[in-house]
């Protein structure tokens, strides 16, 4: 109570001094909320995101109200799912919207998915405002706007999937475990599929430790998108980054039943990237190595990238001289 009465009494001050935005008091806060983690830091974040692409297109008044929302929420306030029919959204839609928030609110119900989960989780929720408010206006139909529907609908998907997978067999004697695997990252140059010289010291490290490899094992080749260009280019050239890296492992003995592909959503949250790197990311193939003789099946990307997001977590949260 009495941090939550600072902070009040914190923004008051603020804003009777000098008239400042909610979005610059949360930027304020922006790196103590990428290293503190959790549920509610992350969704501050990604509201203090989707504050900033409403600024771009000149939606102060909206970006203003989700800096807010962005603050209340590290404030104490509990999420609530913004209600399609304050922001006027069209008619054909609200019903799909009110079902959706219904599915969101039992995923948020779930303690534990959010604890194991908080990136998702909160990643879900923002996509479920953006999609509620973007419906509304037409500024908000922009290209980088207009894919929270279509993304909300895909992380759903997952996320359900992932949790009947963990609750298929309750027996006491099946336990269900993080896999282990290494990851390696490939870095292309921007709107190019053609491996440069660091690209190709990495491909050789990665045959290096493939073939010192004793028994089976699976490889799981990841891409994102680039953010800045057109949506069929953008998909034609993450394709062709994938088909490189996997006919180099191949050219390399590397037995093509053993490899598996998929394509990552260009909306997932950067939580972890500082600005300067994150077109690199977003650039980037990712090759998972699984020993042994599972394979990536039981596990969705939405885990994996968790676990990546918390082993990010923590090493900055070490580097910060901060406990975990």
């Amino acid at each position: 109570m009495k941090f939550k009465f600072f902070f009040s009494t914190l923004l008051f001050l603020l804003f009777s001094c000098k008239k400042i935005s909610y979005q610059e008091i949360l930027t304020n806060r922006e790196q103590d909320l990428k290293s503190s983690g959790g549920y509610e830091s992350y969704l501050s974040l990604e509201y203090l995101g989707f504050s900033r692409k409403l600024t771009t297109v000149k939606d102060i008044k909206n970006a203003e109200y989700f800096a807010k929302k962005g603050l209340d929420i590290i404030g104490g306030k509990p999420f609530i799912p913004e209600n399609p029919l304050r922001w006027e959204a069209d008619k054909s839609m609200v019903e799909e919207l009110v079902l959706m928030q219904k599915k969101l609110e039992i995923l948020l119900n779930n303690r534990n998915l959010i604890y194991q989960m908080p990136i998702q989780t909160a990643h879900l929720s923002y996509l479920y405002d953006c999609w509620a408010s973007k419906e509304s206006k037409a500024i908000f139909m922009a290209d980088e706007l207009a894919h929270c529907r279509v993304s909300f609908g895909k992380l759903v998907d997952e996320i359900e999937f992932y949790l009947e997978e963990i609750t298929k067999n309750k027996a006491p004697e099946v336990q269900i475990v993080e896999p282990e695997f290494l990851r390696f990252e490939i870095i292309f140059d921007a709107e190019n599929y053609i491996l440069n010289d660091k690209a190709n010291k990495v491909m050789v490290e990665v045959i290096d430790y493939l073939k010192s490899l004793k028994g089976k094992f699976k490889i799981l080749i990841t891409a994102n998108p680039d953010n800045a260009i057109q949506d069929l280019y953008d998909k034609v050239l993450v394709k062709n980054r994938i088909d490189i890296v996997k006919n180099y492992l191949i050219k390399n003995e590397i037995d093509e039943n053993s490899i598996e592909e998929r394509i990552e959503s260009e909306d997932f949250p950067d939580i972890i990237a500082n600005d300067d790197i994150k077109n690199q990311i977003n650039r980037s193939v990712g090759i998972y190595v699984l020993k042994g003789q599972g394979d990536f099946k039981p596990y969705p990307l939405p885990l994996l990238q968790n676990l990546l997001y918390k082993a990010q977590v923590e090493k900055a949260r070490k580097e910060r001289g901060l406990e975990n």
